[in-house]
């Protein structure tokens, strides 16, 4: 059996700091990379898990590399690999037929996966277009309310300055002295 390595000797040996590896990890593991978790949910990384963050690293490094393109070209890179390694152990004298049917299986496969793709890409715009409706929307009725508080607001300045004038009319008019108060 492998040994299991703890996520701080990975750390050491690649080089890299924790969130580095946790990042590096959770990249793989949404692109469908299995990567071993103890009962606790812990990451636990055997052999093959260290190379492969050794050539994520490696194509990191190259030039116009992405993370993202990166651990895309990981993956496919492993999965080529396992193809390699199933054709080699199922059986390498297939022939002419075996070979054509072995093809036009996994061209059927590869356009599954492309519709399905497609599906969801579809799903992922409508979803998007909705989202976008949904947040005119929100932007429309704030906007409103907007509106609304600002003009109440002056509406409220208004109503102030009238009672203030009309407040300060009063006070002049109480101060004035009557006609029949000259005398006094």
């Amino acid at each position: 059996m492998t040994e299991l390595h703890s996520p701080s000797h990975v750390q050491e040996l690649l080089s890299i700091d924790s969130n580095t590896l946790r990042k590096y990890a959770t990249l793989l593991e949404g692109h469908g990379y299995h990567i071993h978790r103890n009962s606790r949910g812990h990451r636990g990384y055997f052999e093959q898990d260290i190379n492969a963050l050794r050539k994520l690293k490696d194509y990191i490094r190259k030039d116009g590399m992405t993370l993202e393109l990166s651990v895309q070209a990981l993956m496919t890179s492993i999965s080529d690999e396992n193809k390699a390694i199933t054709i080699t152990n199922d059986n390498l004298a297939l022939t002419e037929p075996d070979k054509e049917m072995s093809l036009n299986g996994e061209f059927n496969e590869l356009m599954e996966r492309i519709e399905n793709l497609e599906r969801i890409n579809m799903d992922l715009i409508k979803l998007l277009k909705e989202k976008a409706v949904r947040e005119a929307y929100v932007e429309d009725k704030m906007n409103q309310i907007l509106k609304y508080v600002e003009r109440t607001e002056q509406l409220l300045e208004e109503r102030s300055n009238f009672m203030l004038e009309e407040t300060k009319r009063q006070i002049a008019a109480a101060q004035q002295k009557k006609w029949w108060q000259f005398w006094k």
